[in-house]
């Protein structure tokens, strides 16, 4: 049984003080109007801030009615929250002084650092410097700033127009100008905010700090991220599974942008070429349990959604319509996105036969036509919220003469207040339905699209959300294998200058690391080779071996099904003569392996890639010469959960292959899990590794296991001391 690894929790920072300061000073506050300065102190003034501001001038004696000081000095006691709006080249003098006078959180709006480059660079490296020497927590530079909508707080302190609604959707954005474009988009679908920051260049406090410290706020219940780049993803893992699987979930709602090519022409391994940076950005939201999301307006689908906190016990969905096309829309989008069309019982179906029309259907979806008013959807809603078979429902108006709309909104709103499970409307149109969509997302707090297909795609990730909140959180687990061993190994291939462990070396370390690998022996001459044969039993096969010979196939370096002697001297003589042909007479030959000719089986990839900022990556897929053909893979960042190893390869599209299909029987998927976990293991423990294949992993039928067919691994340029200090 495997030992359980323990894993060191990151230190959480204490950003409460951005957030909740109970005094401000503005260094660079201004009397001009449309300055970034004078808009601060307006938004601190008039959001209704609850501390003390003081602004900082020492050209002005008072802004917006309020004295100011010349300095920070001047102020006496150290304020909670300094923020600096200074021309770039004064920011340190400022942030030093604060500092000195012991305060610990600065926000820089200031422009002018790395985002124009050269001296810029140089001056955010130096503000990033102080405040690690001066325990200094700097937020910034180049953003909009932060709010606090909590009424306790009131906080306005960016230069935006005006506070947003209090809410429950907390924002973390890059951008700055994308902020004010999504608060304003928010206020225009009444969705409001509970905090909202601005991070900008993320000099030293970052969006994972932001994360951490938004999620712990009780206002809060969803969180919406932009971010263009993740600092560090094990660092992100970490965060976002606290807190979408912890004591008490959110979810974390995320567009990234910035999605880059590949670079497949820099990998040297299967896995390497498959893993773009996009690829392993949407590991990383899967693993955490986060949502990425492509658009702004399914970032704000999503945001509804989650207005809602209550979440549906399963997949079974009901539609209530006064129209036949929405109808089949819904449904359509309802089985597209993965959810199922409730069964009703008997005793629903019962009830609303006796109070639905006739020319109406009392089916899921039921079609209470379009005459229907407000007491023929209350009949439809008590019935069908009733049915123990429903999990939720998702109710839809269209605007025609004999609807009222607002009776309607207000039946929706009042069932679901007494109905214990999560419901959406969808009220189609604009202008018409306004008043409707209105009283159900301000007065019931339910959530209200204009179409289904985007109601039925949010319903859809709510209950994702739903399933993983309720999932078993499995724990990190250690094999009983041979570091050393491993590292021994690494350590003789560097020194001789090799970083391509081919098959040879390759099979040997996964030995020391308990995978099944195929029997095989390294042969010199024909005559070792026969005698390999004939210990390892025929039929076998032969593969040429060599520190350059990277790609075996392409030089005629792979034989197979060799039943005889003779076969076996054959091979062994034209290989040779194939690969120098191929690659050169001084071509660097160790000899060649021979292998058991192991029986046919599922073809499956197993691989690392390693990227500089999120750690080792781990692929899974269909394998052999099919692997970058259909690029069916999944990627998860190493460690991985017990579970998580699973959760890979059902999540492949060929999964239903090793499933067993046309009468074949299933393949041995927990043979498979097992490896990858051994892979997690084993590049985890082993920094040096940069990529890594297996491939093919025959996988067997269930019950009889999987067997390492071949293998490669690349290493980095890296010190056993290294190592050792990553382990």
């Amino acid at each position: 049984m495997p030992d359980t690894i323990v894993l060191s929790p990151t230190p959480v920072r204490d950003l409460s003080p951005f957030f909740s300061p109970r005094s401000i000073a503005v260094v660079g506050a201004s009397r001009k109007e449309g300055s970034v300065g004078h808009a601060l102190v307006r938004n601190l003034i008039y959001g209704g801030y609850t501390g003390v501001i003081y602004p900082i001038n020492p050209k002005a004696k008072g802004i917006q009615g309020i004295p100011c000081f010349p300095d920070l000095s001047a102020i006496g006691d150290p304020p909670d929250l300094v923020v600096v709006v200074v021309p770039a080249p004064f920011v340190e003098r400022v942030v030093l002084q604060a500092a000195d006078m012991g305060t610990r959180n600065v926000l820089v709006i200031s422009a002018g650092f790395k985002e124009i480059g050269g001296e810029g660079l140089e001056r955010e490296n130096r503000l990033r410097s102080i405040a690690r020497d001066n325990g200094v927590s700097i937020l910034g530079p180049n953003c909009l700033g932060l709010i606090n909508t909590d009424p306790t707080i009131s906080m306005n302190a960016t230069f935006g127009r005006d506070i947003p609604p209090h809410g429950t959707l907390g924002l973390i954005s890059q951008s700055g100008a994308l902020c004010a474009a999504l608060l304003d988009y928010a206020k225009g679908r009444g969705i409001g905010f509970s905090q909202f920051v601005s991070f900008g260049n993320k000099c030293d406090v970052d969006e994972v700090d932001l994360l951490r410290s938004i999620a712990a706020d009780p206002n809060t219940r969803a969180i919406m991220m932009y971010v263009e780049d993740v600092g560090s993803g094990p660092r992100f893992l970490e965060a976002a599974h606290e807190i979408t699987h912890g004591p008490n979930p959110k979810p974390i709602l995320v567009i990234k942008s910035g999605r880059t090519a590949e670079g497949a022409a820099a990998a040297a391994s299967h896995t390497g070429s498959l893993a773009g940076s996009d690829q392993l950005y949407d590991a990383l939201m899967t693993q955490a349990g986060a949502f990425r999301v492509e658009t702004v307006a399914q970032l704000f689908d999503l945001a509804e959604i989650f207005t809602d906190p209550l979440l549906p016990a399963g997949k079974k969905t009901a539609i209530i319509t006064n129209a036949g096309g929405p109808g089949i829309m819904a449904t359509d989008a309802c089985i597209r996105h993965g959810l199922e069309l409730a069964k009703f019982r008997d005793y629903t179906v019962k009830s609303l036969q006796f109070q639905m029309p006739t020319v109406g259907s009392i089916k899921n979806p039921v079609d209470v036509i379009g005459d229907a008013r407000h007491d023929r959807y209350r009949a439809a809603l008590d019935a069908v919220t009733a049915d123990d078979q429903v999990d939720q429902v998702l109710v839809i108006v269209t605007p025609q003469t004999m609807t009222d709309v607002t009776e309607i909104a207000h039946v929706i709103g009042e069932t679901k207040e007494f109905c214990n499970k999560p419901m959406a409307a969808c009220l189609m149109g604009l202008v018409d339905v306004s008043v409707g969509v209105d009283l159900l997302q301000k007065k019931y707090a339910v959530p209200t699209f204009a179409f289904p297909e985007n109601a039925m795609r949010s319903m859809a990730a709510k209950t994702r959300f739903g399933q993983w909140v309720r999932s078993t959180v499995r724990g990190y687990h250690a094999f009983d294998v041979d570091k050393q061993g491993v590292v021994d190994l690494f350590d003789r291939e560097l020194a001789a200058g090799r970083h391509n462990l081919i098959e040879l070396k390759a099979l040997e370390a996964l030995q020391h690391y308990g995978f099944p690998t195929v029997r095989y022996q390294l042969a010199t001459t024909a005559d070792e080779a026969v005698a390999a044969a004939a210990e390892l039993g025929y039929p076998v096969v032969m593969k040429i071996s060599g520190p350059k010979i990277l790609h075996k196939t392409d030089v005629g370096g792979v034989k197979l099904d060799l039943r005889d002697e003779a076969a076996v001297r054959t091979a062994y003589t034209t290989m040779l003569d194939s690969v120098r042909r191929g690659m050169g007479e001084d071509v660097e030959i160790w000899g060649v392996i021979i292998q058991q000719m192991l029986a046919p089986g599922k073809e499956v990839i197993l691989g690392v890639t390693r990227d500089e900022r999120f750690g080792p990556m781990l692929m899974c897929g269909l394998g052999g010469i099919y692997a970058e053909t259909f690029r069916d893979v999944s990627f998860r960042l190493a460690p991985i959960r017990e579970n998580v190893a699973r959760e890979m390869i059902q999540s492949l599209r060929s999964v239903k292959l090793l499933e067993g299909v046309r009468g074949e029987p299933p393949s041995d998927i927990d043979a498979v899990a097992e490896c990858l976990l051994r892979v997690s293991q084993f590049v985890t423990e082993h920094p040096r590794i940069a990529e890594m294949d297996i491939n093919p992993l025959l996988v067997y039928p269930r019950g009889k296991g999987a067997m390492v067919a071949d293998a490669r691994i690349i290493l980095r340029h890296e010190s056993a001391g290294q190592e050792q200090a990553h382990a």
